[in-house]
């Protein structure tokens, strides 16, 4: 076996390298498949405002739904250059979702942002399952993404129930 020794074959050895995982990445970067309506007007959503006159809860609980907002709309960018998976998108809309959720302590409110995620999610699982059958996404990305639409519809027969029953 022959060693490198010079700092020129070094360098091409390293610049080799930096080449192939470069175009490892570009090849990722052009799989990323486009996101569904539904999912891009959650993240284009605009952040509370928080005013002086909140409650000190409902201020923390606005700036969670703003941080979560925020963090969503830099994986999704992620996700668009390539740089960030599936899973991750999935996480930090539960994030996202949870906390605005937690902003409301009517059951009525609760539905309406329960439903919404349901809504969300169905779309995502149609536009998921199309890139399982083109090779972008894998079916453990699916299970999860399912897994967590079936939590929201449990949710949200819990919330419509306790709504029902007062």
């Amino acid at each position: 076996m022959r060693r490198i020794g010079s700092k020129r074959e070094w360098s091409c050895a390293l610049a080799i390298i930096l080449w192939a995982s470069g175009v490892q990445i570009s090849l990722y970067a052009q799989q990323v498949s486009k996101l569904s309506p539904k999912v891009l007007a959650v993240v284009n959503r605009s952040p509370l405002e928080v005013k002086d006159g909140d409650a000190p809860l409902v201020r923390l609980k606005k700036e969670r739904f703003n941080a979560a907002l925020k963090e969503a709309k830099a994986r999704f960018d992620l996700y668009d250059r390539g740089f960030t998976r599936i899973p991750e998108l999935i996480e930090v809309g539960e994030k996202l979702f949870g906390a605005e959720v937690d902003l409301y302590d009517k059951p009525e409110e609760k539905a309406q942002v329960l439903q919404r995620q349901l809504d969300v999610y169905s779309e995502a699982e149609a536009n998921l399952e199309k890139q399982v059958k083109e090779g972008l996404a894998t079916q453990a990305d699916l299970e999860r993404l399912r897994y967590d639409k079936v939590s929201v519809e449990i949710d949200l027969f819990k919330v419509k129930n306790a709504h029902d029953d007062h």
